[in-house]
């Protein structure tokens, strides 16, 4: 089914003032669009109009009060939510300010304390200037972050957000899986790009949400830009990191492919980061730090190569976002946990200017992890 049986998003309720009470804290206001989607199920895509802000204030108590745009009334008549307040908009002396005071008096006209998403990986998705005028006509409530606690909620998939994942997972997967036989030499980041998004299309993925595209002669010197009209040519190796959504969950892997004859270097980067790819897989098991998957594949990347990697970290979680905490690096001690969905992904800088990555998204089991992605082919690719 699309979306979720009333149940679970009442689970997620629950759960979550369990976690304000622990943390002392009398309400959560959710503005961005993947938490807004995750406690209440709303489906769209009107939030890239940056025109409106929309809320949804979770209390200790009671059931969750949107306040929405008059807009957005019926959308959320949709979902689960039957506490939903409106105010006419745009608006933009008022958008929507007055509103949500009036509601937070409503619930506790006490002092009181407002988690927020102001912390790790999160935003505020309001204008600063009327966050700022909300704290001055509210002077007596504490503002604070609770982004820990969101996160707290959200980095661990249901059973059924898990079955979402690996659709898409499946689907991009047969997509990889057939890119090679209907791509050619000669043609363009652009128009390899677009076969791979028709195929996504094809086979049941509803958006694509993020899809970088880049080649260079053994390598390329970027993994997230989009594809361009440059034309691949003997000696080219292509990446493909794609970003496609089923019911609002992502994927988030990429497949690299050769063209003509390669460079032994090419050849060799390539291996490394297939062996350090296992090793990182073999490492991610309930216990084990995100640091631990990181580490062991960085000695086998160092083994083979000084150069260092310039990404950053080879990882991260996925979900409702491309990506979410936690990250694969050296200084993420987040000990991984069972129904985490996680890509791993390692870099080799193995010439100036020059590197490979490869990439699989995993689910955290009870004792160990499951492959969901296909597994990248141990020898590269080659289009002829």
């Amino acid at each position: 089914m699309r979306g979720f049986e009333i149940k679970e998003y009442k689970e997620r309720i629950i759960k979550a003032q369990k976690l304000m009470e622990k943390n002392n804290l009398e309400m959560l206001l959710i503005t961005s669009p993947q938490n807004f989607r995750y406690f209440t199920g709303l489906d769209s895509y009107f939030w890239e109009s940056p025109t409106r802000p929309w809320f949804l204030l979770i209390t200790l108590k009671s059931n969750p009060i949107a306040v929405v745009p008059t807009i957005g009334k019926t959308a959320i008549e949709k979902t689960w939510i039957k506490d939903i307040r409106t105010w006419q908009s745009p608006n933009p002396d008022d958008e929507g300010v007055s509103s949500l005071q009036n509601v937070i008096l409503s619930v506790n006209s006490k002092k009181c304390s407002i988690g927020c998403e102001m912390g790790k990986e999160s935003y505020l998705r309001m204008p600063i200037s009327d966050f700022d005028k909300l704290k001055n006509i509210l002077p007596d409530n504490r503002f604070i972050d609770a982004s820990e606690i969101i996160w707290e909620l959200r980095i661990q998939k249901s059973k059924n957000e898990i079955s979402k994942i690996k659709k898409i997972i499946s689907i991009t997967s047969k997509a990889f899986d057939d890119l090679p036989n209907i791509i050619t030499m000669g043609q363009s980041e652009i128009e390899i790009a677009s076969i791979m998004k028709k195929k996504l299309i094809e086979l049941g993925a509803d958006q694509i949400l993020y899809m970088s595209c880049a080649s260079g002669y053994g390598g390329y010197n970027q993994i997230i830009c989009n594809p361009t009209e440059k034309k691949l040519i003997e000696g080219d190796i292509l990446v493909i990191d794609t970003g496609a959504t089923y019911d609002g969950y992502f994927c988030d892997f990429d497949r690299n492919f050769g063209f003509g004859n390669l460079s032994q270097g090419a050849f060799n980067a390539y291996e490394i980061l297939w062996e350090a790819l296992e090793i990182g897989m073999q490492n991610a098991k309930p216990g084990n730090k995100c640091s631990d998957i990181n580490n062991a594949m960085l000695k086998i990347l160092s083994k083979h190569s000084p150069t260092s990697n310039s990404v950053g970290r080879m990882g991260h979680g996925i979900g409702l976002q491309l990506t979410e905490p936690p990250s694969i690096m050296a200084n993420d001690n987040t000990v991984l946990k069972e129904n985490m969905v996680i890509a791993i992904e390692p870099c080799l800088e193995y010439a100036p200017d020059t590197m490979i990555v490869q990439e699989e998204n995993i689910l955290i089991t009870k004792n160990g992890f499951e492959r969901l992605t296909s597994r990248t082919p141990k020898n590269i690719p080659l289009i002829k």
